[in-house]
């Protein structure tokens, strides 16, 4: 699954609750919490030299401030697997962002990669900060082994015992 995915469901549920926000900005904070599951089937040559099929849930939990300002924290679940071999790894992440009013990025925080095995063993972990345009999505920064530097498919492939394409 590319985390595109879940921003895009993400999103919606931001729109959604900002104009909530809007709305009550005479009023309390507004939270809107929701779920968002699905699957991606990727041919072999797509993303990665295999067929990769992402299974996910998301779970998201959004307040938007009488001030204009957001938070937005999200678990995501998601099992890859090769389907070539068999060979599958659990994920499950936690990230928090906040766009405060009149601030030049959004500051998302948390495990962006968290990957085990079948027997549980730790095979990846990607924490770290980063900071993005919130107008745009563009990357603005990110700190060291936050996984930001590299794409899906050059973190996802070969942790499951193939290249990306």
């Amino acid at each position: 699954m590319k985390k595109i995915t879940v921003a895009a469901g993400l999103a919606t549920v931001m729109l959604l609750a900002a104009g909530a926000g809007t709305a009550l900005a005479a009023s309390p904070a507004a939270h809107i919490k929701s779920s968002i599951s699905g699957e991606n089937l990727y041919p072999a040559g797509t993303l990665c030299d295999f067929t990769l099929d992402d299974a996910f849930t998301a779970d998201v939990n959004f307040t938007a401030a009488p001030n204009g300002g957001t938070v937005t924290v999200l678990t995501v679940y998601v099992t890859h697997t090769n389907q070539n071999t068999g060979h599958s790894l659990t994920e499950v992440d936690h990230e928090s962002t906040v766009i405060t009013p009149d601030s030049s990025g959004a500051i998302t925080v948390g495990i962006f990669w968290h990957l085990r095995d079948t027997s549980g063993a730790n095979v990846l972990v990607k924490a770290g900060e980063a900071t993005l345009d919130p107008a745009t999505g563009n990357l603005i920064s990110f700190t060291p082994n936050s996984g930001f530097d590299q794409t899906y498919a050059q973190i996802i492939c070969p942790a499951l015992s193939g290249n990306p394409v």
